[in-house]
């Protein structure tokens, strides 16, 4: 695979898959918006967003890592994940 994202094209590649492939025509998000909030995202699409997150990043995210304090906006997802992902280009998040 190739080398994972940084973090602020994370957050804008993130966003801008979010806004096309999850949320209804019309519906739009950007980094600091609450995912959770008024159900833009349920159980079905977290687990995309999940599997969109370890495809970008490279790397594999671990069950006990699937926290919603992880996935509450875009931002926060980056500022979780990227640090871990950087490590060692790929590796698992360690729990």
């Amino acid at each position: 695979m190739s080398a994972p994202m940084k973090h602020s094209a994370f957050i804008a590649a993130t966003v801008e898959w979010i806004n096309r492939t999850l949320l209804p025509e019309g519906v739009t998000i950007d980094a600091d918006t609450a995912l959770f909030a008024n159900g833009l995202i349920d159980s079905i699409r977290i687990l995309r967003l999940i599997a969109w997150t370890e495809h970008a990043l490279d790397l594999r995210i671990p069950d006990a890592r699937i926290r919603m304090d992880y996935f509450r906006t875009v931002r926060t997802i980056a500022d979780t994940f990227i640090e871990a992902a950087s490590g060692e280009g790929g590796s698992n998040v360690a729990a």
